[in-house]
Parts: C-alpha cells; sequence; structure tokens
C-alpha cells in the first residue's frame, strides 16, 4: 500500500540532512502576539549508522486533515490516505548531530513560512534540498487557523483549518500580525539556540556557534510569502535577502498600513498557475520593481501552485495519467529548479568572492538544460 505514494527524490546538495522538532515559548508581550513558536529545524548531518530517516509527518492526524479538511476528501478516503502518509519518509535523519562548519565558518539561516492549508511538513523537500546546500532551514507551523493542522500547546491539543475564504481581509491581516510575531520568536529562538542559551534539549546543544545569525534569509510560500514580505520589511532584522515560493501579495494591499514596497532583495519564484493570475501578478511585479536592484522574478512553466509543496512530490504516482491539468512538469524537477534558483540567488546576495561566483554560475547554467521550463520576467 505504501507504494500508492511516491517515494522522495535525492537531495541536491553535497550534505546529508537532519531535522529536529523545536518549540519555544515565551510569555505574550502585546495582544494578538504569540506566546510560542513551534517549528521544524532541516540542517546538514553528520550521519551515523544508528540514525534513521525521519517520517514525513510526525502524526498520522496531518496527513488526515490535510486530506479532509484542506483536500475536501471523504472521510474514509481521507483516513486511508492517511494511514498510508504516516509510514513515508523524507531524505533527511530524525534528531541527528549537526555536522560542524568548517573552522570560522557558520551556517547561514531561513525561517521560513508555509501557506494557506501548510504546516512545518509540507515544504520538507524543498527545505532539506536547501540544507543540503549549507542552509539551515527553521520552518515555523503557524498557529493562527491558516495550517491545515497545528499542534497545540499540550500533547493532543490540535488547531484546527480555519476554512475561512481566502479574501477575507480583516481576517487575514490578523493572521498576518500573529504570523509575524511568530516569526519573530522563531528568529529569537535561534539566536537562542546559537548562543547555547537552550540546555533542555541535546540536539539544539550542537548549534552553539555554528548559525551565522548576521547572514538571514526569509521564506515563505503563498500566505507564507506575504508574511516573508512584513518580515523582510523590519528594518531591526537581520534579512539579506528573501525566497518568495508563489508570493500572495494581495493581502499587503489590504493592510491599513499598506506594504508597497520590499525593503531587501528577494528571489520571486512563480509557478505558471501563479503568473496567469493577473491581479496578483501586476502586484508582485510591482513591489519587485519598488525593492533593491538585486531582485528577480522568475515562473517555471507546467507548474501549479502546488508544485512548491510536497503534495504533487508524494501523489505522483496516482496523478500521472491526470491529463486533464495543463501543468505536467515533474514534480521532482520543480523542486529541483527552485532549490537551484534560490540557492543561485542566496549566493550572490550573501558572497562576492571569485570561488562562490564560479559556483553561482555553474547552477545558473543548470537551467539551459531547461530553457522552456524557466522564464525572467
Amino acid at each position: 500500500m505504501a507504494s500508492l505514494l511516491a517515494d522522495f527524490p535525492k537531495l541536491c546538495g553535497p550534505y546529508y540532512v537532519g531535522c529536529h522538532d523545536f518549540e519555544w515559548h515565551r510569555g505574550r508581550r502585546r495582544k494578538g502576539d504569540a506566546s510560542s513558536t513551534l517549528f521544524r529545524l532541516y540542517y546538514p548531518a553528520a550521519i551515523t549508522t544508528r540514525d534513521k530517516r525521519a517520517s514525513w509527518v510526525s502524526n498520522q492526524e496531518y496527513a488526515r486533515a490535510l486530506c479532509e479538511d484542506v483536500g475536501q476528501l471523504p472521510g474514509m478516503v481521507a483516513n486511508w490516505l492517511a494511514s498510508i502518509a504516516q509510514h513515508k519518509q523524507i531524505d533527511a535523519y530524525a534528531d541527528a548531530v549537526l555536522l560542524q562548519p568548517s573552522k570560522g565558518a557558520s551556517y547561514p539561516v531561513m525561517i521560513f513560512s508555509h501557506g494557506l492549508g501548510g504546516n512545518r511538513h509540507l515544504y520538507s523537500s524543498f527545505c532539506c534540498n536547501m540544507a543540503s546546500y549549507g542552509i539551515v532551514v527553521a520552518a515555523i507551523e503557524h498557529r493562527d487557523g491558516s495550517g491545515s493542522l497545528a499542534q497545540g500547546h499540550r500533547k493532543g491539543d490540535w488547531i484546527r483549518y480555519d476554512g475561512q475564504p481566502p479574501e477575507v481581509w480583516e481576517y487575514r491581516q490578523n493572521q498576518l500580525r500573529r504570523r509575524l510575531s511568530e516569526v519573530n520568536l522563531c528568529v529569537e529562538a535561534m539566536h537562542r539556540i546559537n548562543e547555547g542559551r537552550v540546555q533542555s534539549d541535546a540536539i539544539s546543544e550542537g548549534f552553539c556557534g555554528a548559525l551565522d545569525m548576521e547572514a538571514m534569509v526569509m521564506g515563505g510560500h503563498s500566505f507564507g510569502g506575504a508574511t516573508a514580505i512584513l518580515a523582510l520589511n523590519d528594518p531591526q532584522s537581520n534579512y539579506k535577502c528573501g525566497i518568495l515560493l508563489d508570493p500572495w501579495a494581495q493581502p499587503l494591499n489590504m493592510l491599513d498600513d499598506a506594504c508597497t514596497k520590499i525593503a531587501r532583495p528577494v528571489l520571486a519564484i512563480l509557478s505558471e498557475q501563479f503568473a496567469f493570475w493577473p491581479d496578483n501578478f501586476d502586484t508582485v511585479q510591482e513591489l519587485i520593481q519598488g525593492s533593491p536592484k538585486e531582485s528577480v522574478c522568475i515562473s517555471v512553466t507546467g507548474t501549479a501552485h502546488i508544485h512548491q509543496s510536497d503534495v504533487l512530490l508524494i501523489l505522483r504516482r496516482l496523478i500521472r495519467f491526470d491529463f486533464r491539468s495543463p501543468f505536467q512538469i515533474d514534480p521532482g524537477l520543480a523542486i529541483d529548479l527552485n532549490t537551484k534558483a534560490a540557492m543561485a540567488f542566496i549566493r550572490r546576495v550573501l558572497c562576492s568572492s571569485d570561488e562562490e561566483i564560479t559556483d553561482d554560475m555553474e547552477i545558473l547554467s543548470y537551467f539551459k538544460q531547461f530553457p522552456e521550463h524557466v522564464v525572467i520576467h
């Protein structure tokens, strides 16, 4: 039965990858702010023979909620798929030890915000691939009701998908502010981990002094892209650039303090489906044009919005003969293109040595193999 759901492709980068769930609590400072944040760390790992591959979802409830509450599948079908999904493994090792960076070096940090119906597991392929190139990724699980399912503060406490129509703007505004407070909490937690101020977690102790908190990247998909833009505009943050996967920009225009520009360089990677959405595409283009000159917007032809997540990777055996969709690119290739574009952009922003520039060009030359898929706007 497990073979009905496809395996995750091998990672692009040179490093093995570990993953570890981490929760950080802090007293609420303002009304509406988060008092805690839950995230999954993806990182370069030193693998031993005792390490085991991590499960795609940490609990079967995640897969059931994704199928039933977001996918609107009948309960019996949702339960069946969830029972299979809980046995799928990602190409990362659970609670593995961090591979220590070379002497004098440290790992850049990416904070990643999921979209509507997402969670900390749903972008594991993209996050693992980024980690395989030496980026430590903290994938947040937002507890604002926008996730397909979120783990609550207590065991067995679940926060369900709110099911609200997307264009309920006041509601989305409140969620964005809540999400931003969770992002800021996550950054605070990463600082504490890097300073060795988290003593209760044996895995996190290995991160002490290994993170470059001055070279941070903010990333997100869809609603998480809007969250990322707000975070990038914080003048007190240490973000150097952003990676926006299909950013849903319209909620930003509906904020009382409308966000009309992006303060730091960004790479926006659009699916063909999102590029065909004129209102959102025009807004994204305006934001990119008002951002620093290093910003780039590309689209990947043949892709749908969900190509940015794990969904089509997992389901590709079941939907391979669905010829109704015009978005037929191989899901593994879509993630590969996203990852390599993101890494080329991050290296260009963070590095200036001849060595990195050469490596940058090698990654960019990869796209020449697929000229029919990558469009620069």
